[in-house]
């Protein structure tokens, strides 16, 4: 469940940790880690370096330690605790309690403190030097200049290329959902359709919903969220929302307004 708005408020929960210097660093489970790299290679990457800055592009979160990058991706689940604190308390889909067994990845560091991930379903990963020029803008800040070239000439729904990070990354599954329904865009919509007013509007939308769900404390707080469950209606015309999977994902969606 974690979307952009979740690896946002981890990003901010990390930076107080910033100026600190790595001690160590555990990964119960080397599967953990992405490619190839063996967990020695990470303590050896990080150790005795310190964190110098953190940012994110959109679901990535990302560790820039000496001259090496830690990237984290947290899949459904993943959670980020700071210095013995849960940055978010609760999230869709997972337990809320936390687990020994649920540990990921454990940065400890000279002066005080830790980081770590916590992933009951163990859907994420962590990553030395991931590849950021795999993903494309980040949803936050969309343009439709950015935007329009995803939906050019191609046939693949509206969700399904709203949910590729390589072509605007940042969008989960609920976000997404939000997005076209308050865009007013059938998810199932094949790009190529859309004209350029639509994807202004789109644009429009997804910067302001990424920033009143924000302020309303995550993905899962927006005006449909409430109605997606079997004989939920439309907030905003009443009329019974459509279930259905799109792009390999359970979707709804008005079948009134979202055209």
């Amino acid at each position: 469940m974690p979307e952009l708005i979740e690896v946002e408020t981890y990003l901010k929960a990390a930076g107080r940790a910033l100026g600190r210097t790595v001690a160590t660093v555990s990964i119960p489970n080397s599967g953990y880690l992405a490619g190839d790299t063996h967990p020695s290679d990470l303590r050896s990457a990080i150790c005795g370096h310190q964190l110098q800055d953190i940012r994110r592009i959109g679901k990535l979160l990302i560790f820039q330690i000496g001259s090496a990058s830690i990237g984290m991706r947290f899949g459904m689940t993943g959670r980020l605790v700071v210095d013995g604190e849960v940055s978010i308390g609760e999230l869709l889909y997972t337990t809320n309690e936390i687990q020994e067994k649920h540990v990921r990845c454990v940065i400890t560091f000279q002066e005080e403190g830790e980081i770590t991930m916590i992933d009951p379903r163990s859907f994420g990963k962590v990553e030395l030097q991931p590849d950021e020029t795999r993903l494309g803008p980040d949803a936050m800040a969309i343009s439709t200049e950015e935007l329009l070239p995803v939906f050019h000439d191609t046939t693949a729904s509206v969700k399904a290329l709203l949910l590729d990070q390589t072509r605007i990354a940042g969008l989960g599954n609920l976000l997404c959902d939000e997005i076209t329904w308050r865009s007013g865009v059938d998810p199932q919509r094949a790009g190529h359709t859309l004209e350029p007013a639509d994807v202004e509007r789109l644009a429009s939308v997804i910067r302001a919903t990424i920033e009143d769900l924000s302020s309303r404390g995550g993905s899962h707080m927006g005006d449909l969220q409430q109605q997606r469950h079997q004989g939920g209606t439309c907030p905003k015309d009443g009329v019974a929302l459509t279930r259905g999977t799109v792009a390999g994902r359970t979707t709804w969606w008005c079948p009134e307004h979202q055209l």
